[in-house]
């Protein structure tokens, strides 16, 4: 990476790319396009690599400042961060028409397959899948290329209409019905398998009809533009802003590139760590202090509100329990001065008393648990049933003095 003496002169950073081809196409675009429009950041094209293991070694000993790989790309190198993933590099199975409608375990067995070098994420997968799914009495063999015409093509490759992959004499094998994806799909199910991969869909007619009449479920891996952790986080923000800015032009050329997805991609997909640059890029949207104290401002205020009204609430309901209780006192006690009205016998008549004593007994004791208010209403029960023993035991009259 070459810092320039003063700030008006762009930062040049020098990137890298092994297979396939297409990783190396999208670096050469990069940088072309960089020629084109005045940023603050300046690409140039590095050697070629042999392979992702290369070029994340040309990152770790400081021959490169950028580099594209996999995202299945081993993480041995703890010093590369992400900047952002590129474009998805999509499953291609490619299977012989006589092999049409067979599984995928029943077209394997005894097939020859090019699945590209031993690093690639095609040759990983399939690895993964043969221990993974414990295929037994299926044995088939790799080859180093498709000159021998393979009986099974299982490749990696950018998905676009103006670049349709060489499968002359293969069908493309759907991983289960498109419509299922995303709701148990074997294409989900290697997502699980592999957490580096993500169910994709390729749409029919995406390649004519020969290759693609109805839609094909599979799978894909990002790839992702990736740099050194020490790489200065300007710099990093810089690049970002520099790639939206060229965006028109990139996708024009390459319409599968996720320009629209550098500051929106899930950061819990990609291998390796994201830089910081590319963070504070992500964040330089969010709203500030005062958008988001005035947020959780409306918030509080909206929660006061309604803690207020829930305790309002709970005192009406309260206040209604005891005006429930008070009210079955005042009927008690009318309902014993019904009966002591028409009751002639002493002995009922000071049984009907004692309940009233009882009543009254009863009310102060739920006065003191809280139970009862000391409010009118309960003074006037009081009174009432004052009245009533008064009414019907009334004191005995003193004996008169008698003189001598």
């Amino acid at each position: 990476m070459t810092l320039a003496g003063c700030s008006e002169s762009p930062v040049a950073l020098r990137i890298v790319s092994g297979p396939p081809d297409a990783n190396e196409e999208v670096a050469a675009l990069l940088v072309s396009t960089s020629d084109e429009v005045t940023t603050r950041v300046r690409l140039i094209q590095g050697a070629n690599a042999a392979d992702a293991e290369a070029a994340l070694s040309a990152l770790d000993a400081g021959t490169a400042d950028l580099a594209i790989v996999e995202n299945s790309a081993s993480y041995r190198h703890t010093g590369v961060r992400t900047v952002a993933p590129l474009y998805p590099s999509v499953l291609h199975i490619g299977v012989r028409p006589e092999k049409r409608g067979q599984t995928f375990g029943e077209v394997l067995n005894g097939a020859t397959v090019f699945a590209g070098s031993e690093q690639s994420a095609a040759r990983q997968l399939l690895d993964r899948m043969a221990s993974m799914y414990a295929w037994s009495g299926i044995e088939f063999s790799y080859v180093d290329s498709v000159d021998g015409d393979p009986d099974v093509v299982f490749v990696f490759s950018p998905i676009s209409p103006r670049d349709v992959p060489d499968m002359r004499g293969y069908e493309l094998l759907s991983l289960g019905r498109a419509e299922d994806v995303g709701s148990g799909s074997a294409a989900d199910g290697l997502s699980l398998v592999a957490p580096f991969l993500r169910p994709f869909v390729i749409p029919a007619g995406t390649y004519g009809t020969t290759l693609t009449p109805t839609a094909i479920a599979t799978v894909a891996v990002d790839t992702l533009l990736v740099t050194r952790s020490d790489t200065l986080r300007v710099v990093v923000y810089d690049l970002l802003q520099a790639m939206q800015e060229m965006g028109p032009l990139l996708v024009a050329q390459r319409p599968d590139l996720a320009i629209d997805e550098l500051e929106s991609f899930d950061i819990s997909d990609v291998t390796f760590p994201v830089h910081p640059g590319a963070l504070a890029f992500r964040a330089r949207n969010e709203p500030g202090f005062a958008e988001r104290a005035s947020g959780i401002f409306e918030v509080v205020v909206t929660l006061v509100a309604a803690l207020a009204t829930a305790v309002v609430g709970l005192l009406r309901y309260l206040r209604g329990r005891r005006k429930g209780r008070i009210d079955r006192f005042y009927s008690e006690a009318l309902a014993i001065r019904a009966k002591l009205l028409h009751e002639q016998d002493p002995q009922q008549r000071r049984v009907g008393i004692a309940e009233l004593r009882t009543l009254r007994d009863r009310a102060f004791s739920l006065l003191i648990k809280e139970k009862l208010s000391a409010d009118e209403s309960f003074r006037i029960l009081q009174n009432l049933i004052g009245d009533l023993i008064q009414e019907f035991d009334p004191p005995a009259e003193q004996p008169r003095a008698t003189t001598g």
